[in-house]
């Protein structure tokens, strides 16, 4: 049998139109789902390979935390963290009463004091010979502290990631339980819930995400469907347990909702301060005006600190303007 070319080959699959381009294999969007009886799926745009091709093990949880940004739950090792700085906290504690003890050394002695004032001087002279040199002493002093600087940025670093929210964590919790893709031992880590940390950046209408999501998942049905999931979601599976949305349009929803409740808010007042000052006479329009921008201003503020992740004194600034 003779070995045919491969230039051959691959123009004669292009005439019959079996090339399949890559963008045409990587249309599908990666879905959210909160993994439970009749829960919420929420698809994003994330490229997915397909959870269910992968074996069941390891590959198969790498990828359905990789299948959305929010299952990217991971553990971030806190105890063994503060045991490292700590070992290395005391190696650099110790190195430094080396060192202390080295240049009062040299002070007490007349003679050697010439050695702290020239680094020349001090790296060229000799020593006995199980004497540790200064030179050699913060050689390793620098080593040590870059170490322990790394780990401490690293340790913040960690610590400053968002925690997972209890909808996302229970979705993994649930694969694992209904999978068992991983030995107990394996899986234990999905259970330390102080010690674990998402990779998905943080929300500003993260709650008002939930609640839509659980209302949608309630008022499951076609039009729903139809209105909150597109097509290539849609396609994810048959599964009438496995509710698909597509994230894009729930946030679209949800943005549609605050610019509502912004306009409300907004607007409402001043229709009633309109006819207040019209309908009243003075004596009574001073205290009722006072007290509808005093409403109009709580309410305001409580939209902002609920629906979105605005400091203090962004609300601050935001209700005096």
């Amino acid at each position: 049998m003779e070995a045919s070319d491969p230039s051959s080959l691959l123009a004669s699959d292009m005439e019959e139109g079996r090339i399949v381009t890559l963008s045409q294999c990587e249309k599908e969007t990666a879905v959210s789902p909160t993994l439970s009886s009749g829960t919420t799926f929420v698809s994003s745009t994330k490229t997915s390979r397909g959870v269910e091709d992968s074996p069941k093990g390891f590959p198969y949880v790498a990828s359905y935390l990789d299948s959305d940004d929010s299952f990217m739950i991971y553990r971030r090792f806190g105890f063994l963290h503060a045991r490292l700085l700590l070992n290395k906290q005391d190696e650099l504690r110790t190195l430094e009463s080396d060192l202390r003890a080295v240049d009062r050394q040299d002070w007490n002695d007349a003679s050697r004091r010439k050695y702290l004032k020239s680094r020349t001087k001090d790296n060229a002279r000799e020593l006995a010979a199980n004497a540790t040199s200064r030179k050699q002493l913060l050689e390793t002093i620098e080593k040590k502290t870059l170490e322990y600087g790394q780990l401490l940025l690293q340790a913040q670093q960690l610590v400053s990631l968002n925690r997972p929210a209890n909808r996302d964590h229970r979705s993994v919790i649930n694969m694992m339980e209904n999978h068992t893709p991983l030995f107990e031992a394996e899986a234990s880590f999905i259970y330390e819930k102080e010690d674990l940390i998402t990779l998905r950046p943080g929300r500003e209408t993260a709650f008002l995400d939930a609640f839509v999501e659980r209302m949608l998942q309630m008022c499951h049905c076609k039009p729903i469907q139809r209105m909150f999931c597109s097509e290539e979601t849609r396609r994810k599976s048959d599964d009438v347990n496995l509710h698909y949305f597509t994230r894009e349009r729930i946030n679209a929803f949800v943005t549609f909702i605050i610019t509502c409740f912004i306009l409300v808010v907004l607007i409402v007042p001043i229709w009633a301060l309109y006819h207040i000052t019209t309908n009243t006479n003075g004596s009574a329009t001073s205290p009722t005006c006072l007290g509808v921008l005093l409403v109009s201003t709580l309410i305001f503020s409580a939209i902002l600190s609920l629906f979105t992740k605005a400091r203090r004194h962004e609300i601050l600034a935001a209700a005096a303007g």
